[in-house]
């Protein structure tokens, strides 16, 4: 760590003209010289981190869980290198309070009293998936009713009005998951930003380098961490790299993470249920409510949208999501390779990409499925909507944001018995509900609606009544009146 540490910076005073005439005494004044030492003790910290970073991610990979180990003992100097800064906002946040205590002592805070301010940490937010979506949704929604809300993530593409975005200082590619890029946050960046814009509370969506960035604030500025629990990545590392030892791992991993927290959002009961199960203290779960956009998805955008991809089956089956084993598409590949035999009016249509799509391709080679790739905005409204029914046989989700598109899109879901998904459908009225990983099973439920019109018809009518209510802005305002009462127990 030591020679890594002054290789590092050499390689930054060298590089940069300001630091060379810092060390060749040409500093100028002391404010000048504070701001060069700072500028300097960040770039080394980041570059040191990158390469700590790395070997950690590395070895776990690897299953290497010793190294991670030595690796992390030996952070021991990145620390002592930081200590000045993080004693100094610790300070700082320290007497912040006391002023705020004195102010609300003499009458004076009730006078300076100012809405919630939350600052969200996320890992992804660029990348096409459900958290993604439902973090730009929610940015969009707090724009709408006034409320202050920063997503602070690192290495997004765009800007946008309340996304605080901060340049990586290294980034690390998971093999089996290519779409999710983990990306090395600048803490020190993020500390400076989250004391000057006094924070109420730090909310964590993902448990990667940002959502541990966040942790890592919240405790030096001494501000709550809360965070919403989103995706089940153990079940997804299970199902990558069949290896019980590195689900274990990441368990173990996730369940000091939320245990960090003071309030912990779970989207679902099965959800809450689990991370009991896993350790987690049954008093830090809530669950709150989820909407969908109820006039971006309607029945009224039925169109013939899959004509040109020349799907001309009487009945349609829909897929939406990722493309990957741990959603059950293996279970749904071969049901629907016998089912297509039985009832070749019957085609699927899969929207999405990734690693399952090639062999999803090879196994339904000569059956009337289509596979679209990614679809956005009104073209994928249109597809909802001209589709039957919507089969998502996944085990492994929380939620499912796309089993709510559907039924709003007027669709009848097929929905397994494990996860969060079951708890959006009510069975024989929106949808039905069937063993995991059961191909019997699912060619079993959607014979039980193609072979009945009536019934098909009248779930299409409950499926799209049902939701008509959980637009996106009553519960944004629920799930925020909710994060302010947390917030004020806590306090």
């Amino acid at each position: 760590m030591r020679d890594s540490l002054l290789k590092s910076a050499s390689d930054i005073i060298t590089a940069d003209p300001d630091l060379m005439r810092v060390a060749h005494g040409k500093g100028g004044e002391p404010r000048l010289l504070e701001n060069e030492l700072a500028r300097f003790i960040s770039g080394s910290a980041n570059r040191v981190l990158r390469n700590f970073a790395d070997k950690v991610l590395d070895s776990a990979m690897g299953g290497n869980f010793f190294d991670i180990f030595h690796t992390i003992g030996s952070a021991g100097s990145l620390y002592v290198l930081l200590a000045p800064y993080f004693v100094g906002y610790d300070l700082f946040s320290r007497e912040r309070t006391f002023c705020n205590r004195a102010l609300k002592r003499f009458g004076v805070q009730d006078q300076q009293k100012r809405p919630l301010r939350i600052a969200h940490f996320t890992d992804t937010f660029d990348e096409i998936n459900g958290v993604a979506k439902t973090i730009k949704s929610q940015l969009d929604l707090v724009s709408r009713h006034g409320k202050q809300m920063t997503v602070v993530t690192c290495g997004s593409d765009g800007s946008r009005r309340g996304l605080a975005n901060f340049d990586p200082v290294g980034e690390f590619t998971i093999p089996e998951y290519p779409e999710l890029t983990l990306r090395y946050p600048p803490v020190l960046e993020m500390l400076e930003y989250c004391f000057d814009r006094e924070f109420d509370c730090i909310l964590a969506a993902t448990p990667g380098p940002v959502g541990l960035a966040g942790l890592a604030v919240s405790k030096i500025l001494k501000i709550p961490f809360h965070g919403t629990y989103h995706t089940a990545f153990p079940q997804y590392v299970r199902a990558f790299t069949e290896d019980t030892a590195l689900e274990d791992g990441c368990w173990r991993f996730m369940t000091w993470f939320y245990n960090q927290m003071q309030v912990i959002y779970a989207p679902s009961e099965a959800t809450r249920q689990e991370l009991i199960d896993r350790g987690i203290d049954p008093g830090k779960i809530t669950t709150y409510p989820r909407g969908v956009d109820v006039e971006r998805f309607h029945p009224a955008k039925r169109n013939g949208f899959f004509n040109k991809f020349n799907v001309q089956a009487d009945t349609k089956l829909l897929y939406v999501g990722r493309v990957s084993k741990e959603k059950g598409l293996d279970t749904l590949a071969e049901a629907y390779r016998r089912l297509s035999r039985m009832r070749p009016g019957v085609s699927l249509v899969v929207i999405g990409d990734g690693p399952y799509l090639d062999e999803m391709k090879r196994t339904l080679r000569g059956t009337p499925a289509v596979f679209t790739g990614p679809l956005h905005g009104e073209d994928l409204s249109a597809a909802y909507a001209s589709s039957d029914i919507f089969v998502f046989p996944s085990a492994t989700d929380t939620f499912g944001n796309v089993v709510l598109e559907a039924q709003a899109s007027g669709l009848p879901c097929i929905v397994t018995d494990e996860g969060g998904p079951c708890e959006n459908i009510d069975p024989d009225e929106t949808g039905l509900v069937i063993p995991a990983a059961d191909p019997d099973a699912l060619i079993r439920a959607i014979l039980h609606l193609t072979d009945a019109p009536e019934r098909l018809n009248y779930m299409r009518r409950k499926a799209r009544s049902r939701m008509e209510h959980r637009t996106f802005d009553q519960t944004f305002l629920e799930t925020w009146e909710l994060f302010g009462a947390r917030i004020r127990d806590a306090a």
